[in-house]
């Protein structure tokens, strides 16, 4: 069944999102986006920041001829917002796939964006006079005079946090390397601006107390029986460290755990939050009394600043709804309140039973896992708690958590036009590397345009300008807020954000802690090709697939595109239009959109090279033809330019290849692997072709197939997973320009 994968387009700050279920008008809509596409091609200016993908459900085809068979019903798997910036076009409606579970009536359950919801009556009352537990006000008595309690010492110790801002300030004191820890086969880098205090004890059960962990929450730690991987997370985590946590290689005990113990750590801070806010009004209303009765002078009334401009003190960035439905359900789990409110909304909004394996299980695994179930990225989502309810879908800015996309966030943002990220306290970047490939400016953009920035409006603001903490006022959020970033694979756009940004986050108190795997030789994409090709029996002591990394010099990021195009130019095309063992099937690899558009652009206007493109910006009708006509060897179809980014979404197996040229190292190190096996898809396909034949047709001999990846010294990080950590500091920094692998 043919896919179709929208062109992303630009939407209007101010664009209406509908969802008509008329079937003319979503053809027209589709007309309307291919329209504006053509447009857009027919221009050479390159678009930086390409939008979202609007994926739908595809069944991987055997043959390429059949994407072309007519009369198909569409599929709509992947359920992704087509977002407009520059026009107003009708949302595409989400079409089922009949194995899926079917809707009764598709137009009652249309989607209903949270803002767009209508905003039922709260009352700030109960919030404000809510009681507070006695055994809660026990604790926070206790915790708020208790100097080891990283939630104090971050957030409520006002004198030592401007302390430590001003001598930032005057010393521009830079991030540097305080400790490092080895965990089995991980590491833990320990970066600070100034030595850390004090040691907190090595035994779960004894941090959790030095850490002043809310008592209804430290049996939910315990009871997860933590490594010393996991126990030095949770050390980052609860002394509100920044933390950049990579999960490739990391042990299963980690991988299916992490989720619970930072939605634990934000638990505990909510619930910190909440209880001094509580316990605070007991005290302030007393120290009114005493002022009223004349036994307290005025002058002399104590302060009790506890909070910021806004309530919502967490925020979660997660790539689409199957995800959000996961981690609020672990959310609600965790926390074990006696009601939830709007949990059939949610459910109804956010869950979807789809399975990727119903429509082709040849996907890979970590495709399965992204793009099941409801992989819309367009929401956000506010959650309130009181004492024993949660609330979903409550008004963002009476929420305690935001659980978002960044579009979703970023569209809502621009659409309620309220300040309600000005006091966000920790913030979670899960799944980053899906963020990634959905479109990073709008992590970019929320965060250094919305997140903690002092609202503009006061007088909509439902707060008591006492109780804002100085810092706060000071707009000093960066220095004290923390971000936490959990992601597969490192990608320099996470470790600017959770290192030392001066516009984020600098994290003054804390310092950031990174998370990884050192990668062996035996554990690099490399082995693991190598050992899989051994195990088919496609490779031995006289067949190899050889696999050249050939380096250019690039000192900076802001020559490097220059410098790679250069190299391209003069010493790799070359290599493709005389030295291929095989005129057919060479396939360009480019992990950045604006590397491809250049290339394209270059190949069509100052050469005669005949070739075809797709990209993730291709119309499901140009994709077809030109794997088919790449397919089939085709004399105008012997080089296709392929994207990254059209790879992640689609995971096409594309015929015909022999040869590979990555003008970028993949920025996922799996990709590597996954193109490479287009080679060898071939070589099989070709020889069982050719064993159930009388005839001899064409063949595939690895022998001969050319392998070239282009990279600078600045790749060092998306080397270090393909080749191994050691090797990739010979190919980035030893003499040899040029290094065969096979």
């Amino acid at each position: 069944m043919p896919s179709n994968l929208a062109r992303p387009e630009k939407r209007q700050n101010e664009a209406h999102v509908a969802a008509p279920s008329n079937k003319k008008k979503f053809k027209s809509g589709r007309k309307e986006l291919r329209e504006v596409h053509k447009g857009r091609n027919s221009h050479m200016q390159v678009k930086e920041n390409p939008q979202e993908v609007d994926q739908h459900d595809e069944a991987d085809e055997e043959e390429v001829e059949e994407d072309v068979a007519t009369g198909r019903q569409e599929i709509g798997a992947y359920n992704a917002l087509v977002t407009l910036l520059k026009s107003d076009h009708p949302e595409v409606v989400k079409k089922r796939s009949k194995k899926k579970v079917a809707r009764e009536d598709e137009t009652k359950n249309e989607e209903i964006f949270d803002y767009e919801v209508e905003e039922e009556e709260e009352d700030n009352a109960q919030d404000e006079y809510e009681n507070i537990a006695d055994d809660d006000k026990e604790q926070d008595n206790e915790d708020v005079h208790n100097k080891f309690d990283a939630f104090n010492r971050h957030f409520n110790d006002e004198e030592k946090i401007e302390k430590e801002i001003d001598n930032y300030l005057k010393s521009h004191s830079k991030l540097k390397l305080s400790e490092r820890k080895q965990l089995g086969k991980a590491i833990k880098l320990d970066y600070r601006y100034t030595d850390a205090d004090e040691s907190a004890p090595k035994d779960i059960v004894k941090k959790l107390k030095y850490h002043n962990v809310k008592q209804k929450l430290q049996d939910e730690f315990v009871n997860r029986d933590p490594t010393n991987l996991e126990i030095e997370l949770l050390e980052s985590l609860l002394n509100y460290q920044n933390v950049n946590f990579q999960l490739l290689g990391m042990p299963d005990s980690v991988t299916t755990k992490y989720q619970e113990y930072y939605l634990l750590h934000c638990l505990n801070h909510i619930y910190k939050t909440r209880d001094r806010v509580l316990n605070n009004n007991e005290k302030k209303i007393q120290v009114q009394r005493q002022i009223e009765e004349g036994k307290l002078d005025p002058a002399h009334e104590p302060e009790f600043r506890d909070q910021g401009y806004t309530r919502p003190k967490v925020l979660i960035l997660l790539p689409t709804r199957n995800f959000a439905w996961e981690v609020v359900n672990k959310l609600i789990e965790l926390s074990s309140p006696d009601t939830v409110e709007y949990k059939a909304r949610f459910k109804e909004q956010y869950y979807d039973a789809f399975d990727v394996n119903d429509l082709n299980p040849k996907k890979p695994v970590e495709f399965k896992q992204f793009f099941k179930g409801n992989s819309n990225d367009f929401f956000c989502l506010g959650i309130k708690f009181t004492r024993k309810t949660l609330k979903l879908f409550s008004k963002f800015d009476q929420s305690d958590v935001i659980v978002a996309s960044p579009l979703g966030l970023r569209m809502t943002l621009e659409k309620t036009k309220k300040s309600f990220l000005s006091s966000i306290e920790i913030t979670v970047l899960d799944k980053a590397e899906g963020l990634y490939m959905q479109n990073w400016d709008h992590v970019s953009e929320v965060m250094s345009k919305s997140l903690n920035i002092p609202p503009k409006d006061f007088d909509d603001l439902n707060v008591d300008f006492s109780r804002i903490r100085m810092w706060a006022i000071n707009d000093h959020y960066k220095y004290v807020a923390q971000v936490i970033g959990f992601t597969k694979y490192p990608f320099p756009e996470l470790n600017n954000v959770t290192m030392s940004n001066p516009k984020i986050s600098v994290n003054l108190l804390g310092g950031t802690a990174v998370f990884k795997t050192l990668c062996g030789d035996n554990d690099s994409e490399l082995a693991n090709l190598k050992y899989q090709l051994t195990k088919l029996g496609l490779i031995n002591n006289q067949t190899r697939l050889k696999q050249v990394f050939m380096r250019f010099e690039a000192d900076s990021l802001l020559d490097e595109p220059d410098k790679r195009f250069a190299f391209f130019r003069n010493v790799l095309l070359p290599q493709i239009q005389h030295k291929v063992s095989y005129e057919n099937g060479t396939l360009i690899y480019f992990a950045s959109y604006i590397d491809y558009i250049r290339v394209k652009n270059y190949l069509e206007k100052e050469t005669s090279i005949a070739f075809v493109a797709i990209d993730e910006y291709s119309s499901q009708s140009v994709l077809t033809r030109n794997r088919a006509l790449f397919t089939k060897g085709q004399s105008d179809a012997r080089i296709m330019l392929y994207t990254e980014r059209l790879h992640f979404y689609k995971r096409y197996d594309i015929k015909g290849v022999r040869n590979v040229m990555f003008y970028g190292i993949p920025t996922d190190p799996s990709f590597y692997s996954e193109v490479l096996k287009f080679i060898v898809d071939n070589k099989i396909r070709l020889d069982m072709a050719n064993s159930n034949s009388e005839s001899s047709g064409d063949v595939v001999d690895l022998n001969l197939c050319m392998v070239r990846a282009m990279f600078s010294k600045l790749d060092l990080i998306k080397l270090e997973r393909i080749v191994g950590s050691q090797k990739s500091r010979v190919l980035a920094l030893g003499d040899n320009e040029m290094n065969e692998f096979h």
